[in-house]
């Protein structure tokens, strides 16, 4: 049995994080060296939401084509994506929009926190979600395709947050919270319609049915209310952490860009100051210089006139 904190889930933590720094050092570069502006970041993450669509096509067609998840040709609706990962596919293309419009600002925090600290969790305890497959390695086999379509997909959602925020082309306000929990809402309220929609299906899109590999589980069997306010707890709540460290963050990070600023102004100044003083006390001289010379000439002219 594969476990979390195993040799494949720490291996798969080790390649997954090191290509995710190799691509957002490599972004931000290209950014920085050719002064890309918004449109580029918009761009980025289009293209990485694009990457996401390939990965989810990948994994559709691999259900579709083999037994393991029903009959070969059928489509398995539980496994359709409106899990809470599967938001990220919609969220981006939103964000990521050439077009600029208030969804997007609505979206953004959603597309930055909710996804950032749901897929954390998810990457740390992956066994819970049954996203390491059967074989104990990262060989390249038919088996760990959905493996590698998971954490590449879920690598995903741990670079776009990152990409937006260190670029700045995401600027985490205390009033975004409320933006992200609306959002979390409303992709919560479709969730829960589509579950029942698809109730013959087995359908538990965001663990909001029948909480698959979700710790709770045995409280939603007894208490559904209380299930759903942990739920939201810790949505909301870890959404709420994760912006409120991002704010925190980027205001030191401000404030010391604004006092070294301010420092160098006031060196510059001193400098500048002292400068001045001199040209002045220079000018002083020569000034008293020239009198005395003046007065000097004329007292020669008026000895010579007396002669």
């Amino acid at each position: 049995m594969i476990t979390d904190f195993g040799f494949k889930h720490l291996t798969g933590l080790a390649w997954l994080f090191s290509l995710i720094a190799i691509t957002l050092v490599t972004l931000l570069v290209i950014k920085k060296k050719f002064n890309k502006g918004e449109s580029y970041d918009k761009a980025v993450i289009r293209y990485i939401c694009y990457f996401m669509w390939a990965w989810e096509i990948i994994k559709t067609v691999r259900m579709i084509n083999y037994p393991d998840y029903g009959p070969v040709g059928y489509y398995p609706m539980w496994m359709a994506p409106f899990h809470i990962c599967s938001m990220a596919l919609y969220a981006y293309l939103i964000i990521g929009s050439k077009k600029d419009s208030k969804l997007q600002e609505w979206v953004k925090p959603f597309g930055f926190a909710t996804m950032l600290i749901v897929t954390m969790i998810i990457l740390i305890i992956p066994a819970s979600s049954g996203i390491m497959g059967s074989v104990n390695n990262w060989s390249f086999c038919f088996e760990n395709i959905l493996p590698y379509q998971s954490f590449m997909y879920h690598g995903c959602l741990v670079l776009v947050p990152l990409y937006m925020a260190i670029s700045g082309f995401y600027k985490p306000k205390w009033s975004d919270i409320y933006k992200a929990a609306t959002v979390l809402l409303v992709c919560a309220v479709c969730a829960y319609g589509l579950n029942y929609l698809f109730e013959g299906s087995g359908a538990d899109y965001m663990m909001l049915r029948y909480g698959n590999g979700n710790p709770f589980v045995g409280i939603l069997q007894t208490n559904p209310v209380l299930y759903y306010i942990l739920m939201g707890i810790v949505g909301v709540g870890g959404t709420a952490v994760v912006l409120s460290a991002a704010i925190l963050i980027r205001k030191l990070i401000c404030k010391k860009t604004t006092t070294d600023t301010t420092t160098t102004s006031d060196v510059a100044f001193e400098t500048i100051t002292e400068s001045s003083a001199k040209i002045e006390l220079k000018l002083d001289e020569t000034v008293k210089i020239s009198k005395s010379k003046a007065t000097t000439s004329k007292r020669k002219t008026a000895k010579e006139a007396v002669k």
